[in-house]
């Protein structure tokens, strides 16, 4: 996988990461409460089971995609583009839209199991991560290299920069335990992400128009695209 791929999905990943969404919300509830059982260590078991849950998403995307490029080479094409449309979506949205409000969580005072199963239920029963894992990783695969190491340096990054974001959420909340800073401060960063992601779509959209893969799956002479 070359280099410039790796750090254009770690760029991507993580700013959807440090996006807050539901994994966010309930790694924040659980290091909120008082004591031993909030704070990092109890927001260890929610961003556990955050990335377990990413691993399974990893395994069934693999091998679906897989079978996708070994049966219909066009549909993984079109499925790259799709992943384009998706990044560019995500940038428009927000840009409009509002804040998500941290500071309203209610504190959730459990241990490692509860907070691994927490963790791990809200990830696999959130419909974005389908949508996510669908139409985001395959512009980064290359169809011509061993799919199986691909998905798994991808993995390995998404386990990092997953963790970088809940983690910085969870010290927010077990330094200050209120988020009202944090709110403030997420229109600004909301901005900031989406020209990312969509600096990230145009990046991607100008690797398809001269992939060589691109053009052998629609059965088209290379450099006939773009």
């Amino acid at each position: 996988m070359a280099i410039e791929t790796i750090l254009l999905f770690l760029i991507t990943d993580m700013m959807f990461c440090l996006t807050p969404g539901p994994a966010t919300l309930v790694t924040v509830s659980h290091a909120l409460p008082q004591g031993p059982s909030g704070g990092m260590r109890g927001a260890l078991g929610p961003i556990v089971g955050v990335n377990f849950g990413n691993f399974i998403w990893y395994v069934l995307t693999a091998f679906g995609l897989i079978a996708l490029i070994q049966a219909v080479p066009t549909a993984y094409a079109a499925l790259r583009w799709i992943g384009v449309a998706y990044l560019g979506w995500m940038a428009l949205r927000m840009f409009r839209s509002g804040n998500s409000r941290l500071a309203t969580q209610s504190a959730r005072p459990a241990g490692f199991a509860r907070g691994f199963a927490n963790g791990l239920a809200v990830h696999m029963s959130n419909p974005k991560a389908l949508l996510f894992y669908t139409a985001i990783i395959p512009p980064f695969i290359d169809p011509g290299r061993p799919l199986l190491l691909q998905f798994a340096i991808l993995a390995g990054l998404t386990v990092i920069t997953e963790t970088t974001g809940l983690t910085f959420y969870a010290a927010l909340a077990s330094r200050a335990r209120r988020l009202g800073t944090a709110d403030r401060a997420q229109p600004l960063f909301q901005k900031v992400a989406a020209v990312v992601l969509l600096g990230a779509a145009l990046i991607l959209a100008w690797w398809n128009l001269t992939d060589s893969a691109i053009a052998g799956a629609f059965n088209l002479p290379q450099g006939t695209i773009g």
